[in-house]
């Protein structure tokens, strides 16, 4: 896999990790609609920055030992698995919403340390690719952080918008779902994607 399709891998999990519903967009959302659109991105802003440093940490652990790529290609069919188990949960979403709760940096970082999933996801399905480029490119593993970001903040960022200013459409059965319900097929053709790439390596 060359190196402009394993960036275009990283953007899109970023992507559309970034659009699924969960702790950090539901707090967003709810402060976008209480305080505006702008002081949701103070949020948004303390979520990338609590995500990179768990993330540089996992990564420089794992940095410290020698890991051969096919591990990763083996850790790649759980994050296969852990997706197809996302879509399953982003299939059966019928509607958005949020609490009204002001969220301090602080409770930001420690609702992302505490989150299993997010460690889940990053441990087998995002640290695989992070390494798969660090052998494509020097410091192939922050480029993909910093690809990773930028997909997942312009996601984040769009929804977050949409949500403020949309909430009544959104709200409407007949426009959420189907939104929904595109992410998962979305992720179960990333799951795919993965498998088929990890069974070619073991096939050589």
């Amino acid at each position: 896999m060359n190196l402009m399709s394993q960036i275009a891998g990283a953007f899109m999990v970023g992507f559309i990790g970034g659009a699924v519903p969960g702790p950090i967009l539901t707090s967003a959302m709810a402060e976008s609609l209480r305080a505006g659109f702008s002081k949701s991105l103070r949020v948004i802003l303390w979520a990338i920055i609590s995500e990179s440093t768990i993330a540089l940490f996992i990564l420089a652990v794992l940095s410290f030992f020698a890991v051969p790529p096919g591990v990763f290609y083996a850790i790649s069919f759980v994050g296969a698995i852990i997706l197809v188990w996302f879509a399953g949960r982003i299939w059966k979403i019928k509607t958005v919403g949020g609490g009204d709760q002001l969220f301090s940096f602080k409770k930001i970082f420690l609702l992302m340390a505490a989150n299993g999933l997010f460690w889940l996801y990053w441990l087998t399905v995002c640290v695989p690719m992070a390494f798969l480029m660090r052998q494509s490119v020097a410091f192939g593993q922050l480029l993909f952080l910093g690809v990773f970001e930028i997909g997942w903040f312009i996601s984040t960022t769009v929804c977050v918008f949409v949500f403020s200013r949309f909430r009544p459409i959104l709200a409407r059965k007949n426009l959420i779902v189907p939104m929904f319900k595109f992410l998962a097929i979305l992720f179960v053709l990333f799951a795919i994607k993965i498998s088929w790439e990890s069974l070619v390596f073991f096939a050589k």
